[in-house]
């Protein structure tokens, strides 16, 4: 499952077999079955791949949370490419999009519905990487009325180890390499966040000898998301 590009590329020697495109000719002048003339050319072929990366979702003071994601495009074939890429978020139904903006090989603001096209027909040459860094700020409601079903549904909520869309913070990236405006390799990731919740309940009074009263409270913190949280 690696590319070995031509030695030297084009119609100078020095490729070999198990390289690139490698190609021999041979030429039996006088029909004894023996080789008299040989000649070789070599030519490679891009291999544009995507992968995605959840990077973190981290809380911030006003109650949203900031998510980052990172997908890289690289270029594991020998000859240069062109490839379009796309980012699709797909959160729980219950996550509402803020606003979202991306950076590194290129840079602009991210949709809040739907995909966002972050590059078209890039080129990339030969052993390179484009890296695209993703964040998202986000609003998780759980109230009655909110709008979505008010579960929230961890990454693994279908298959444990397989993210499914409409879960958690699951995103997509989709990566077009012929130019004909359909995704060719796509890319997944998933994270989660906590869900920090208190209960207080009154337990009971009990009168004491002296007249004072023992009044028994119980406080119960709990945490219904999918990834481990802090409190105060």
């Amino acid at each position: 499952n690696v590319y070995t590009r031509c030695a030297v590329f084009g119609n100078g020697p020095g490729s070999g077999p198990g390289q690139g495109l490698f190609n021999r000719a041979e030429v039996d002048r006088n029909g004894d079955n023996i080789t008299d003339l040989t000649d070789d050319a070599c030519g490679d072929l891009p291999y544009v791949d995507v992968s995605k990366t959840f990077i973190s979702a981290i809380q911030l003071s006003n109650g949203t949370y900031e998510v980052n994601y990172r997908i890289t495009v690289e270029n594991k074939g020998g000859s240069g490419g062109t490839y379009s890429v796309k980012d699709t978020p797909l959160f729980d139904d219950d996550i509402t999009i803020n606003s979202g903006t991306y950076s590194g090989h290129k840079s602009g603001n991210l949709s809040i519905v739907g995909s966002t096209t972050l590059a078209t027909n890039e080129a990339i040459n030969a052993g390179i990487s484009h890296v695209y860094n993703l964040k998202y700020i986000v609003t998780l409601n759980l109230a009655p009325g909110s709008g979505g079903d008010n579960v929230y549904s961890t990454c693994a909520t279908i298959i444990p180890g397989q993210p499914d869309s409409k879960k958690g913070l699951f995103n997509k990236a989709e990566l077009d390499v012929t130019g004909d405006g359909e995704p060719d390799r796509k890319a997944i990731a998933c994270g989660d966040i906590p869900i920090i919740t208190l209960v207080k309940d009154y337990v009971s009074v009990t009168p004491q000898a002296n007249g004072s009263f023992d009044v028994l409270y119980k406080i119960t913190v709990g945490n219904t998301g999918g990834a481990a949280g802090t409190y105060s």
